[in-house]
């Protein structure tokens, strides 16, 4: 048998590396977008399980090694647990009608900020979940037509923590 040639060309050569460098030029500029910032940590087994789960429960594919993009997906897990904690640090609610509130507020919070949906998306995926709206949660009762203004009161920290305060004191 012939043996198969494994080198290239001198234009299939060139052609190669030509691509190779457009695709580092192209990384390299996303990787700009992302932040200026780097960071490098190790974890062991279980820990690496649990980031790989919470990427995909984010809805990026499972990291794997060897596999593209996975610097795009940690920087996404990180930048939501750092949301969380700080939503977690914003408030400890007490009565239910308060949990309540605050839970909608992170849903809203995490459509908004980490899946870029719009107000009129995010009240439309309210609206077909029979979510109840902020307005019902505080009067009780059982509305669920929600609106964009229901989007950008929930968004409001301010006003959020005064209704918030409000539910608990009424337990």
């Amino acid at each position: 048998m012939a043996k198969v040639e494994k080198g290239l060309k001198g234009d299939e050569l060139a052609v190669r590396r030509q691509k190779n460098i457009e695709y580092q030029n192209i990384r390299k500029e996303r990787l700009e977008e992302l932040g200026e910032h780097k960071i490098s940590i190790r974890l062991n087994s279980a820990d690496y399980e649990k980031l790989a789960d919470l990427c995909e429960s984010l809805g990026h594919r499972r990291p794997q090694p060897q596999m593209r993009n996975l610097i795009e997906n940690y920087s996404s897990a990180l930048v939501y647990l750092l949301r969380i904690e700080k939503l977690r640090q914003l408030y400890d609610p007490q009565s239910q009608a308060a949990k309540e509130l605050y839970y909608l507020y992170k849903v809203v919070d995490h459509l908004k900020n980490d899946k870029g949906l719009s107000d009129s998306q995010i009240a439309e995926h309210f609206r077909e979940k029979k979510n109840r709206t902020p307005l019902s949660i505080f009067v009780d009762n059982e509305g669920t037509n929600w609106k964009k203004r229901h989007i950008k009161q929930l968004l409001n920290e301010k006003t959020l923590l005064n209704r918030l305060s409000i539910l608990d004191e009424d337990e």
